[in-house]
């Protein structure tokens, strides 16, 4: 199983193709929200409302695939904290934690709670914009990759 995950870009729709061509074979497309953007403009990706989305009405999605649960949520109003996020993994009986908010990419496997920001991949606050690549099988070799969108 693969899936993509964008977030925060904030009225940009060029990556939805350049990623969907991209990875055909992706069965899932992720979106964290501040799209700012209607549900049916990110096709085929899926979202969560960010602080700037208006259109959009979910605040978080639980996504169970091959027996690897998934949050997702944008990330305002949460401190964004190591501990928090794992908390909330652990709260949600979740394998995998997503958010958005900060545009900075980030990763780390904390006690077998895969934690994810994917960044942004038009409003990167690191050099060049980021986008994620999740891949597994079971919860047993899920592998998290932070990628570079040119």
């Amino acid at each position: 199983m693969q899936i993509i995950v964008v977030s925060d870009t904030h009225r940009d729709t060029r990556f939805i193709q350049k990623l969907v061509l991209l990875y055909p074979q992706c069965q899932y497309f992720l979106h964290a929200g501040d799209s700012e953007l209607n549900e049916f403009e990110l096709y085929p990706f899926q979202s969560v409302k960010g602080n700037c989305d208006y259109f959009i009405k979910n605040k978080y999605r639980v996504l169970e695939l091959l027996g690897v649960k998934i949050f997702m949520f944008h990330g305002d109003h949460t401190l964004l904290d190591e501990d928090v996020l794992e908390g909330i993994g652990r709260n949600n009986n979740c394998d995998i934690i997503i958010h958005g908010h900060t545009h900075i990419p980030y990763y780390k496997n904390k006690n077998g709670i895969h934690l994810l920001c994917p960044g942004s991949t038009t409003y990167p606050r690191v050099s060049k914009g980021t986008y994620a690549l999740i891949t597994f099988s079971s919860r047993e070799d899920i592998l998290v990759e932070i990628k570079n969108y040119e």
